[in-house]
């Protein structure tokens, strides 16, 4: 079994999902939204930072993959 903690990355809204891997079966486990406040960029990273640090810990997934930003 590996949780897959996957992220898509904006700078209003930063999307996320969590699927469980067994063999070649995959299973939704959760998903949403963080939607960030404010006009700077720091503090903005900084609630994805906490969003991302929580949902780390609540589901420990053993693997992660990003959305390149462009």
């Amino acid at each position: 079994m590996a949780l897959i903690l996957g992220i898509d990355p904006g700078s209003r809204i930063t999307g996320y999902g969590i699927i469980n891997a067994v063999g070649a079966q995959r299973s939704y486990v959760a998903s949403g939204h963080v939607k960030m406040s404010g006009d700077e960029l720091a503090d903005k990273l900084g609630q994805i930072y906490a969003a991302v640090n929580e949902l780390i810990e609540t589901y420990v997934p053993q693997e992660f993959a990003i959305e390149k930003v462009f």
